[in-house]
């Protein structure tokens, strides 16, 4: 398999400056063409002035978060882009791939209906080993937008990080389902940086339901390498579809992953959004989710699990446009070692949105005596006739089941085990098969296997 390590032909030192961009622009310029730079450095050097010009949202590093935005560091990486070309399945040359670095990504057994792998930065050509229905497509964001494609075009990001990521993408997917299509196996959309990959990494993935489509998607960030990622996903789900949106992330142990999505419901439509933060040094991931529709649901379950120096700052914010819609949000978190993790959720219903319903409930779990969570729950309602319900809570085990369960000849370590692993259940049970939920299970076993603090 080909090497996908960046040389200094096709890759440049990755900086979130006016001079970093202009390396960039020159590399696609030398690569594809003095036309493609014309049409882009407008667009791109807007969005770097907004990411250097718009503050960092959200709380500054204090007892709990040692992390300060405004003075991130990304040191030695580098931006790449392109593609590589394999005679075989993608799908088939990763999983080797992670075979030879003695990695498990049981991720890549799943059975596909589609889709894509990205090495670093880089698309994966190979021959299509899926049939897909009629007028569906799977295809990498830089042919969608060649062929300019429905959706392509979105509204300048306002978001500090998308902005950056905007202003540097080099990666990502489009994925289109027709009106009335159902997709009974998962789309994949893998990116992959093993060791040797420590690259800037910035996709944009949009997917676009027709009406009464139904689809799962499946987002995957896995690899051992230094890598920095930082992307946006854009849904948009037509009158009556429904959309599986699930993300997991097991990047490697040093890995920076910055990731925004957000979901726009039409009338009827259903978007679920599924995280599952299991990797990284630092993660920032945003879900926001739009009803501007009668009858429109969307829905956020998110988990994370902090070991070793782990940050995982997790926000969402679902807004209800209009009334008669619906919106749930559950997200179960869990810290050890030194790990530290905030989660701001917030629940908007403006002032026309009369008869929705929307609720929220947060739990986190303390592990380790140095392990630290905040959790920030808000309602913001401008109108009458409303159910809107927000929970939160932060705790250590609750020694009653530690020691109802020593009663019935359960050793405490396996019992400190067995609970925790139990409590990540209502959000694992949301997942849209046996498959994911027994892989992500998998993963917080391994966790509590790797954490070196765990009381109990």
């Amino acid at each position: 398999m080909r090497s996908t390590v960046a040389t200094a032909d096709d890759a440049v030192d990755f900086e979130p400056t006016e001079g970093g961009l202009a390396r960039v622009l020159g590399l696609i310029e030398a690569r594809d063409g003095a036309g493609v730079v014309a049409a882009e450095r407008e667009r791109r050097e807007a969005a770097l002035r907004r990411f250097l010009d718009t503050p960092t949202p959200g709380p500054r590093p204090g007892r709990g978060w040692r992390h300060d935005y405004d003075r991130l560091s990304i040191p030695g990486v580098r931006w790449t882009a392109g593609e590589i070309v394999l005679p075989a399945s993608p799908f088939d040359a990763v999983a080797a791939l992670a075979r030879d670095a003695d990695a498990d990504v049981p991720a890549l057994a799943v059975e596909n209906a589609a889709g894509l792998v990205h090495l670093g930065a880089r698309v994966v050509r190979a021959p299509a080993s899926s049939s897909l229905p009629d007028g569906v497509l799977v295809v990498p964001f830089a042919d969608a937008v060649r062929e300019e494609l429905d959706g392509v075009d979105g509204a300048p990001a306002t978001d500090r990080f998308a902005a950056l990521a905007e202003a540097f993408q080099n990666c990502g997917a489009y994925v289109f389902v027709p009106d009335g299509t159902v997709i009974d196996k998962p789309i994949q959309l893998v990116f992959a940086t093993p060791e040797g990959n420590d690259e800037a990494v910035f996709p944009r993935i949009i997917v676009r339901l027709g009406a009464g489509a139904r689809a799962t998607v499946i987002e995957r960030h896995v690899g051992s390498a230094d890598a920095f990622v930082c992307g946006t996903v854009r849904v948009d789900a037509g009158e009556n579809a429904e959309l599986d949106y699930v993300a997991v992330q097991q990047a490697g142990e040093n890995a920076r992953v910055f990731m925004q999505r957000s979901g726009d419901c039409a009338r009827n439509a259903v978007v679920r959004f599924h995280l599952a933060d299991l990797g990284g040094t630092l993660v920032r991931s945003i879900v926001d989710l739009h009803l501007a529709s009668e009858g429109s649901r969307g829905e956020a379950a998110a988990l994370f699990f902090n070991t070793g120096f782990q940050h995982v700052d997790l926000s969402t914010t679902t807004t209800h446009h209009v009334g008669n819609t619906t919106s749930d949000t559950v997200v179960r978190s869990a810290a050890t070692d030194r790990g530290q993790g905030r989660f701001t959720g917030n629940i908007v219903i403006e002032a026309r949105a009369h008869g929705s319903d929307a609720t929220l409930r947060d739990d986190a779990l303390l592990l380790g005596k140095r392990a630290h969570i905040d959790s920030v729950p808000a309602l913001e309602i401008a109108a009458n006739d409303v159910k809107a319900f927000h929970g939160a809570t932060v705790g250590s085990l609750d020694e009653d089941a530690l020691f109802y369960a020593g009663s019935r000849g359960i050793a405490r370590a396996a019992a400190v085990r067995m609970i925790a692993l139990a409590f990540f259940e209502p959000v694992i049970a949301r997942l849209p098969s046996e498959a994911l939920r027994d892989e992500v299970r998998t993963a917080l076993d391994h966790k509590i296997d790797a954490a070196t603090e765990l009381d109990g």
